[in-house]
């Protein structure tokens, strides 16, 4: 736990069991996605999986499924968690790809579905499950960022 307190030392650590690499070619990409198979997060709900990749930029997970607390912390975090629709669309991921995701802020307006681009591929349909403060949280960034956007003006 040396590093309990210092989130940026921590982030070096980030999947370094299944990708020694992650964290370097995060903070040279800007952050990014990861892409993920059925229950990501499972046995990391500690508030330190979430932050360590908000810290390297990291702005959405895609995933087949999503472990409870894990999701959440994401959420909280400003990582927007994110499901295949077809989840045979995760076997079209390569490291390295450029992916775009289009109308983001549409979550707050409603939309259930967006298209996710996939540089020289067709596009492909991803889903969330947000009750609607999630919605609010998640475009807002966060619930930090959230929390003080419903302060009244001079507190």
């Amino acid at each position: 736990m040396a590093y309990r307190s210092n989130v940026p030392a921590i982030a070096e650590f980030t999947f370094q069991h299944r990708d020694k690499g992650f964290a370097k070619r995060a903070h040279e990409w800007g952050g990014g996605f990861i892409v993920a198979g059925h229950n990501y997060g499972q046995g990391s709900s500690r508030e330190h999986a979430a932050l360590a990749p908000a810290q390297l930029g990291v702005r959405a997970v895609i995933a087949k499924s999503f472990a409870r607390i894990h999701r959440r912390n994401l959420i909280a975090q400003g990582i927007v968690p994110l499901l295949f629709k077809d989840e045979a669309d995760y076997d079209r991921a390569e490291l390295g790809q450029k992916w775009e995701i289009h109308d983001l802020h549409s979550i707050a307006e409603g939309e259930d579905e967006l298209q996710v681009e996939i540089e020289g591929a067709p596009a492909f349909t991803v889903t969330h499950d947000f009750l609607p403060r999630e919605r609010e949280v998640v475009v807002a960034g966060g619930l930090i960022r959230y929390l003080k956007a419903q302060q009244p003006a001079g507190v």
